[in-house]
């Protein structure tokens, strides 16, 4: 009896005490304030450059930081090798084929589709972003659910540029410069680091730093950027209370399967990204974990953590049990795709399938690898393991057709004759039946691109008759694929040799053959368009640009050069009418603004170009800018605010001492009647070296001096 009696007071005890503890943890879990998020993401960045992921010869202490005390995933995937693609899959949560966007440039993520920034902003977060690149401009769809999306990338800019960029220390001051603000509701704040992409040009010291590889010294220097962003975290007491995710968009690949670059092939040097996730309140860290997971996994994980339901439609898997129980993730098939070789140069699709250890990579000349035994992909099993082949074909297919759209499902229906016709819409060929022969093979095309690449260093080495001759030959040789790197390659030559006419038939015969595929002929018509306006030919270049409009309606550069038409035309309304259009595409380009305020000066609108210069003087990039400033002094003027051009100008001077800025500012000073300043500053002007001004400024200056003074008496 006292057995059982001593049985029931511990089994009681034990319960009041769970009970107790579920308490206590409810409690601080209803008084613990909402996790910020803070998400880094690296393009181009190899899992395999970091010193967490096994680098002897990497510079990376902050990642490596992040990842001790946090939890790494191994074996993290990109669905594609490409930055666009790549980053909507991440922040939807959904496959390629689902979200629809394949490529760079000629793609936008649809309104429909439910993102990550429009979840958390709905759930009460302040939403912010700062991209480095163009191609993630939010004129592609990637701005939604941000309250502040800031693409600018400088006034060096130019509007459909889709190689321009910025480096990491500017991407931190526009982080520092928005953590400074006022956060009275948990955050959500994206940053994006483009450095570690084509060229590679780290500076000086993180070159040295990694023995002159310049691939190294780029991903060592966004590590200390980031290193430079957890130490104002923990400054401002935010470290402890920010889910920090850190995760690559792409890898980068170093001529491993005859690519160097990314965006053709889904090796794993290309599609292996590092994926980090750091916090001090996640259950099980550190950790790692080495069952393959992928990118439209980060944002249902993220969303468990944070509290807060997943989409819907989110086709991955939240990973947030693996990261509060510690126990390997959920095996899952990852898909793989690379449209780059079909859009650009009419090459075969290829898609592929992760499967367990087994790569699958669906081409003309199909491919299967070993990871595990054979992680370099050096050993091809598609004849070896021709059934497991074939099964993990049909796994693609069915794969590709249950995601294309919509929610994820296991159904595994059978694919009749319309499907198919889908799937080869969609880019997916089988390589056991017909329709792979749909292109060349890239394993093929590579090695056109690679004569295009060496013609393309030659033009600087040898004689210009050898490189036009061979481009002759490629484009002759290559004339039924329809690839465009010959013709590419005549253009340069034909510019270098400037025989204009060879070079306008050259362009208008690549227009004409790659007239089917607008990504293709984008290249030529925007050369031809330049072609056409640098030589004046203004009625040509107009019809060829409206021409284009329907084409590419979101081209910036379209509606620039339909401006710079009305520019040389003398027609100041029509230009200024293209240069609105253009900077509703792209707000924040601040090349755009400027024309934009140039040409509603000469419209003689002085108050708007006044409004639209202050308004860019706000701006990170305007705010020091001394045209810019001038210009607004210069308006100020015309519309009688004196005290504020004296103003402008003198902040023109302290950020650039010389003596033509000095000049200015005492001219205002001397017309506002401050004829003591005047006098001081002009005499400064005089005095400062080197001077720039001319004999006309300096006559001028002297008349002005005895004039003030002469008053002055």
């Amino acid at each position: 009896m006292k057995k059982k009696l001593a049985f029931f007071l511990l089994a009681a005890l034990l319960i009041v005490a769970a009970a107790g503890f579920f308490l206590v943890r409810y409690y601080h879990k209803a008084n613990t304030p909402p996790l910020n998020l803070l998400l880094i993401t690296l393009d181009t960045t190899r899992a395999d450059r970091l010193g967490c992921y096994g680098d002897c010869l990497a510079k990376t202490p902050a990642l490596d930081a992040l990842a001790a005390r946090g939890i790494l995933f191994e074996n993290c995937y990109s669905p594609v090798p490409v930055t666009l693609p790549a980053h909507c899959s991440l922040f939807t949560g959904r496959w390629p084929i689902a979200h629809g966007v394949r490529n760079n440039g000629s793609y936008k993520l649809g309104e429909a589709e439910t993102t990550l920034a429009e979840k958390l902003k709905s759930a009460g977060y302040d939403t912010a972003a700062m991209v480095a690149s163009y191609v993630l401009k939010s004129k592609f769809g990637l701005a939604q659910g941000f309250d502040s999306f800031d693409d600018r990338l400088g006034y060096e800019e130019k509007a459909g540029n889709i190689d321009a960029q910025i480096p990491a220390d500017r991407v931190y001051d526009k982080f520092r410069n928005w953590l400074g603000n006022d956060h009275s509701k948990p955050f959500f704040l994206w940053a994006h680091f483009y450095d570690a992409h084509k060229p590679y040009a780290p500076p000086p010291a993180y070159l040295q730093a990694t023995a002159g590889d310049a691939y190294r010294g780029e991903v060592a220097y966004v590590d200390y950027t980031i290193g430079r962003m957890i130490v104002d975290l923990k400054e401002r007491k935010l470290l402890e209370n920010t889910l920090i995710v850190v995760v690559g968009d792409h890898g980068e690949a170093f001529g491993e399967h005859g690519e160097s670059g990314h965006g053709i092939f889904c090796y794993e040097e290309s599609v292996k990204v590092p994926l980090i996730f750091a916090n001090a309140g996640l259950a099980k860290i550190p950790a790692r974990f080495s069952r393959p997971v992928c990118l439209v996994d980060v944002m249902p994980s993220v969303l468990e953590v944070l509290g807060i339901g997943a989409t819907e439609n989110s086709q991955g898997q939240s990973l947030a049990s693996a990261l509060n129980s510690g126990g390997e993730p959920t095996q899952q098939p990852i898909y793989l795709e690379s449209m780059y070789g079909r859009e650009m140069n009419n090459w075969a699709p290829l898609t592929g399938l992760i499967d367990g250890s087994f790569k699958y990579i669906s081409l003309p000349q199909a491919e299967l690898y070993d990871l595990r035994s054979d992680p370099a992909e050096k050993d091809n099993l598609f004849f070896k393991k021709n059934l497991q082949a074939r099964e993990m074909d049909r796994e693609l297919a069915a794969f590709i057709h249950d995601r294309r759209s919509g929610p994820a499902t296991d159904s595994r229906p059978a694919l009749q004759a319309e499907d198919k016709k889908k799937l080869a819409a969609l880019g997916y060929i089988s390589s056991f039946g017909g329709s792979s022969q749909a292109g060349i093979d890239p394993k093929l095309g590579i090695g056109y691109q690679a004569r295009f690449s060496k013609l393309v260093s030659d033009l600087d080495r040898v004689d210009i008759a050898r490189v036009e001759a061979e481009a002759l030959r490629l484009r002759d040789e290559t004339f039924s694929l329809k690839m465009p790197f010959a013709y590419l390659m005549l253009h340069y030559v034909y510019e270098r040799k400037q025989q204009w006419g060879k070079l306008e038939a050259n362009l208008r015969r690549a227009c004409e053959i790659f007239k089917d595929n607008p990504e293709q002929a984008l290249t030529f018509r925007s050369n031809l368009l330049d072609f056409y306006l640098a030589n004046d030919r203004l009625d040509a270049a107009e019809r060829l640009a409206t021409a284009m409009l329907p084409l590419y309606p979101d081209s910036t550069r379209v509606f620039e050069i339909l401006g710079e038409i009305g520019e040389k035309r003398q027609s100041w309304r029509d230009a200024l009418k293209w240069y609105a259009q253009a900077k509703k595409i792209e707000p924040n380009n601040t090349a755009l603004a400027k024309k934009t305020i140039h040409m509603l000066m000469k419209t003689g609108d002085n108050r708007a170009a006044l409004a639209a210069s202050e308004s860019l003087l706000k701006t990170t990039d305007g705010a020091n800018d001394t045209s810019l400033l001038f210009s607004t002094a210069m308006l100020a003027i015309e519309t009688g605010d004196n005290g504020r051009s004296e103003e402008l100008l003198l902040r023109r001077g302290e950020i650039q001492s010389t003596a033509q800025h000095w000049f200015d500012y005492a001219l205002v000073l001397g017309r506002n009647g401050k004829l003591d300043q005047a006098i001081a500053v002009m005499e400064k002007a005089l005095a400062t070296t080197p001077n720039d001004l001319d004999a006309e400024m300096l006559q001028a200056a002297d008349k002005a001096l005895q004039v003030w003074k002469s008053r002055r008496r």
